[in-house]
């Protein structure tokens, strides 16, 4: 154990840390600067804004599963600063501490089907109109306040009428006074940071960053999807998820593509992560340069694979 008053683990958590300040910088410049930016460059930034979030995602992953610091005050300012250029993270966290208590497959999931491409226009077009009232924190506000003198299961029915039990569990949790003091804070952050965004530039607020954002997110709801999708198999804490060892991935997002390593040892400080892949089988299924490789596309004989076992599983 590291022998400082400060950090609990590693002074190199405070990497994980300098991503607050560099994002809100990022983002705050291009309000100042949007008008002045051709359309390529807005257009071009949107890859480096989605970079930008994984990073946020590597970051804030290691501080929910080992917090950086001794001191509980650093700890709740680090997770608001994790919080205002990307969702509230108390929220987040207590789902992400679900998936890790729930073993599910994603071998028979439909990527298309997850980052919301087989739904028709008239649902993309209300998804969008959804993200925008979510976007001005209306969603956030609206939730608390049913949760108040609505049941928990009528307000999960609401918020995701496509799993409502895995909402419920999730608002249980939520409704524990230290979390929701918590999820308070978070949004306060959260909102914050956009309510000086729009003061800014409205225009930048409206027509650039929450396009720009909803594109990011879309994405990023297939993140679960592609770090286990494939996976050899999905009860086995050894072969549950796939790993991703691309230098460059590893380095932007502290080293969340040892994702099986994470599986295997949740509770294991991020640099040591690499420590544990000589522990792991030798016959998972990993990917190259970045979890978002790992695709039915990429590995179609995976694909194939998987379809026979899925076809037998039915008619056995």
């Amino acid at each position: 154990m590291l022998q400082s008053k400060v950090f609990r683990y590693s002074h190199w958590d405070i990497a994980c840390c300098l991503v607050i300040p560099f994002q809100i910088s990022v983002y705050t410049l291009l309000a100042y600067h949007y008008q002045s930016l051709s359309l390529i460059a807005l257009l071009g930034m949107v890859p480096v804004l989605f970079a930008l979030s994984l990073q946020n995602a590597g970051a804030n992953h290691n501080h929910y599963h080992t917090p950086f610091f001794r001191i509980r005050w650093m700890n709740t300012l680090v997770r608001m600063g994790f919080s205002m250029t990307e969702a509230p993270k108390t929220p987040y966290n207590i789902g992400h501490g679900i998936h890790h208590a729930t073993h599910q497959s994603w071998n028979d999931k439909s990527i298309l089907a997850i980052l919301g491409l087989k739904r028709p226009l008239t649902k993309q077009l209300i998804s969008f109109g959804l993200f925008i009232f979510e976007s001005l924190g209306l969603k956030y506000f609206t939730l608390l306040i049913l949760l108040k003198y609505w049941p928990i299961e009528r307000v999960a029915a609401l918020a995701s009428p496509e799993d409502p039990e895995l909402a419920t569990r999730a608002l249980k949790k939520l409704l524990e006074p230290s979390k929701l003091k918590a999820a308070k804070y978070d949004l306060a952050a959260w909102f914050l940071f956009r309510l000086v965004l729009c003061l800014i530039d409205w225009k930048f607020f409206f027509f650039y960053f929450i396009p720009a954002t909803y594109v990011i997110d879309s994405l990023r709801q297939g993140e679960n999807y592609f770090q286990h999708w494939g996976a050899t198999d999905p009860y086995d804490p050894k072969r549950d998820s796939v790993s991703c060892y691309g230098k460059l991935y590893n380095l932007l997002t502290f080293n969340l593509g040892y994702h099986q390593e994470h599986h295997y040892k949740p509770g294991l400080h991020w640099l040591r992560l690499p420590e544990l892949t000589k522990e792991l089988p030798s016959d998972r299924h990993t990917v190259p340069y970045s979890h978002y490789c790992n695709s039915p596309l990429m590995f179609p004989e995976r694909a194939v694979q998987l379809s026979k076992e899925n076809t037998a599983n039915a008619s056995s």
